[in-house]
């Protein structure tokens, strides 16, 4: 009779656990940025808005930003939050610690998403 080496079965066990942890934490994150991204764009949206920008200007506008979103790499290089902001941050004195965000209640937003 082969001895079962029970290091190594709770070992595989606690691997395969922390994919599935990672890959659910993925998903919520995944979902995230997509709530992140709408909420940014629709506040550079409304900033253009109460500077009385056009109709043209405004869906141009958005159609930049959404190819940003969805540009993965420029020049061969992927494009990184974390690099645009330090670049704004350098460039043009920006304080992205400024940001403060107040998120509706959960149930507006739950109506909202229904």
């Amino acid at each position: 009779m082969k001895a079962i080496d029970c290091k190594k079965c709770r070992s595989n066990i606690h691997k395969e656990e922390k994919e599935l942890f990672l890959k659910s934490q993925y998903a919520m994150l995944k979902d995230a940025a997509y709530t992140f991204a709408c909420y940014a764009t629709v506040a550079v949206i409304a900033v253009q808005v109460r500077r009385g920008r056009s109709k043209d200007y405004i869906q141009k506008l958005f159609d930049e930003m959404v190819a940003i979103y969805d540009m993965p790499t420029v020049f061969g290089k992927e494009l990184r939050m974390t690099d645009l902001m330090k670049q704004f941050e350098n460039d043009y004195d920006i304080d992205f610690r400024r940001i403060k965000v107040h998120m509706e209640s959960e149930s507006e937003f739950v109506k909202g998403v229904m």
